[in-house]
């Protein structure tokens, strides 16, 4: 991929090694995607301004299980001390077998989160952990197909992939349990709006709410809800219990969640036996 001289000269200007990563380097890639850098070496994560270009600076360890879930890499700053390209020469062979361990981690998520489903007596908070188990199963199913999830694009990337029977009949039972079929323009506004308020404290939180806009603007609503509820998903999961209770009408609203428990239920059972079916 051409790399935009202005994103190149920034990133060549980093005190560390640092390298293009993620959906700039798929051809999936929007208007409104970021350029993701990895950055090898410690530091905060951040999202800044180039020349008409947005990047998000990512730092990253340099050990092989740091840089191999990282997928295609293109190095943009070496340095002669940590030998960045010849590292990733070394990892390159191990990528297949890092995804595929990420799948199996993914699908043991979800079944973690159907169990948490199981034992909170929270309604809010049920629903909650169903939907989560939900969007771990498919970025496992992904995963394990030979993708590299990414949260904007996973919609995408799902209709794409050619997947089993029993893995294609798994991904259909996991979009029920996101509620797919829920998606609107008015509940989108409102997630977007309840997120917004979840991310308050964190450095992306505007580049959230950018790309959901631009979904919105191209009318590729499914995806845009697909997506909100992934990031609810990451932003939720570990505020605990004291949380969803106090705050079970952001949590709600944030992710769309249903209040048919039987339906949840249903739901439940099928999406179970689809990741023991993926383990």
């Amino acid at each position: 991929m051409l790399i935009p001289a202005a994103v190149a000269d920034y990133v060549a200007g980093l005190t560390h090694p640092a390298a293009l990563v993620g959906c700039r380097l798929s051809g999936m890639s929007h208007d409104c995607c970021e350029h993701d850098i990895a950055v090898f070496g410690q530091g905060e994560n951040a999202v800044v301004h180039v020349g008409g270009h947005i990047i998000e600076l990512v730092h990253v360890g340099m050990a092989a299980q740091d840089v191999a879930p990282l997928g295609r890499i293109e190095v943009i700053r070496d340095s002669p001390a940590l030998a960045l390209s010849s590292m990733l020469q070394e990892v390159a062979p191990k990528l297949k077998k890092a995804l595929a361990a990420f799948g199996r981690k993914s699908l043991v998520s979800s079944l973690f989160c159907q169990q948490k489903m199981k034992d909170t007596r929270h309604q809010v908070a049920s629903a909650m952990w169903l939907k989560m188990a939900a969007y771990h199963f498919v970025q496992g199913t992904l995963a394990l197909a030979g993708t590299r999830p990414m949260p904007l694009h996973e919609l995408a990337q799902v209709r794409q992939a050619e997947l089993a029977t029993d893995a294609a009949d798994g991904v259909q039972a996991a979009l029920e349990c996101i509620g797919i079929e829920r998606a609107t323009r008015s509940e989108i506004a409102r997630s977007i709006e309840a997120i917004t308020e979840l991310k308050s404290g964190d450095y992306d939180k505007e580049l959230t709410r950018y790309k959901a806009e631009h979904l919105l603007e191209k009318s590729m609503i499914a995806d845009c809800y697909y997506y909100l509820g992934r990031v609810a998903s990451e932003s939720l999961a570990g505020r605990g219990s004291a949380f969803y209770s106090k705050y079970g009408k952001l949590v709600q609203i944030s992710m769309d969640l249903s209040s048919d428990i039987q339906q949840l239920e249903k739901l439940q059972k099928s999406l179970f036996r689809a990741a023991k079916k993926g383990l």
